[in-house]
């Protein structure tokens, strides 16, 4: 029986419950981050806590919790599921009751779910993704929060498409990042990415550009849909799916439409980082 942590109490998952007066229900509001374990230890723990509170802080969300308090509940809820092998761990703050349903009354609820880690398709890996593009921005970039109902229209879109996820890009089509991942591209041997302004900072983001830097150059710099088009490899970041190649966006081959060299290169030594620092 899988063991969840909801407002303050280990419950059974299928127990696992909030009141319907909660902001998370009514209105959306809440905040959330996911990781995954290693080994049965979690992946960069401290950097996706840190990543909530200052969700927490962008939205207007007063936490009653440090970051101490956060890791040690999520370190307790592993150790109630000591049945499962490897795991995502989700943690939900919501709004809170509130009894004019509008405003947040400074009581949050922390959840903590734990769930095994679905096995995603060789084939991504191997022969690469076809993605989409759509002209839509995060409405509070760098939050992370509840509210995913464009993500998810956004990907409903990319299935009828038969691609696997979706580019936003603003208004001038500059390509931003993904419904759940960050976007990078290679011309010859500079590795591209989306500034960090206006896009959700990806934890796995973040070790990549670590990994990269003495392997290539690096440009935090705008990425025009025209010219990303033209990149030689693209490539997509999330913590679950890690490294993934892009061979096609909408109908536009990538170099030669097969996982490049420099793309292998990022996937190898983030599954040798994540083997060796767990």
């Amino acid at each position: 029986m899988t063991v969840y942590f909801v407002d303050g109490a280990f419950v059974d998952a299928e127990k696992a419950m909030i009141p319907v007066d909660d902001l998370a229900v009514l209105r959306g509001i809440g905040i959330c981050d996911i990781m995954r374990t290693f080994h049965k230890k979690p992946y960069f723990v401290d950097e996706h806590i840190d990543r909530l509170m200052e969700s927490g802080q962008k939205i207007g969300l007063a936490l009653p919790w440090t970051r101490a308090d956060i890791k040690q509940i999520v370190l307790d809820t592993l150790d109630k599921n000591p049945g499962l092998a490897e795991v995502n761990i989700r943690i939900v703050i919501t709004g809170g009751s509130s009894p004019d349903f509008m405003t947040p009354t400074g009581r949050p609820r922390l959840i903590v779910m734990i769930t095994p880690i679905n096995k995603l398709p060789e084939e991504w890996y191997t022969q690469g993704v076809k993605v989409i593009t759509l002209v839509q921005e995060r409405p509070m970039a760098g939050a992370k929060v509840t509210a995913y109902l464009p993500a998810a229209m956004a990907l409903n879109q990319a299935r009828a498409a038969g691609a696997m996820e979706v580019i936003y890009l603003d208004r001038n089509h500059n390509a931003l990042e993904c419904t759940t991942s960050n976007l990078f591209a290679f011309f010859n041997n500079t590795l591209v990415t989306p500034p960090a302004d206006g896009i959700l900072k990806g934890i796995t983001r973040k070790v990549i550009l670590s990994l990269a830097k003495d392997r290539f150059e690096i440009s935090e710099s705008p990425l025009p849909l025209e010219k990303l088009l033209t990149a030689d490899e693209v490539l997509i970041t999330g913590t679950n799916k890690g490294v993934v190649p892009v061979v096609r966006i909408d109908d536009t081959p990538i170099g030669d439409g097969r996982p490049g060299p420099n793309t292998r290169t990022l996937m190898t030594a983030l599954s040798d980082h994540s083997r060796s620092n767990t």
